[in-house]
């Protein structure tokens, strides 16, 4: 199985790699290609939209309902 294939992780939105990961911090993430960290927001950064989070690692949700963007910002 080729790695075009494979879900790697969740895309930075920094540098767009699938190198997102989960801190020990609910609701903070890492980029391990470019060293960026994020903070999952409820208010989305591009629509301003509010919308319910769930900070748990493995169920969190880091798109916009209303219009796809990012909920995460740089910090």
């Amino acid at each position: 199985m080729s790695t075009s294939s494979k879900e790697l992780g969740l895309k930075c939105p920094g540098c767009g790699e699938p190198w997102l990961r989960p801190t020990t911090l609910a609701g903070r993430y890492r980029c391990v290609y470019c060293l960026h960290r994020f903070e999952l927001r409820s208010v989305c950064p591009d629509c301003g939209e509010h919308g319910t989070i769930v900070r748990m690692s493995s169920t969190a949700t880091t798109e916009c309902n209303h219009c796809g963007g990012s909920m995460l910002i740089e910090i």
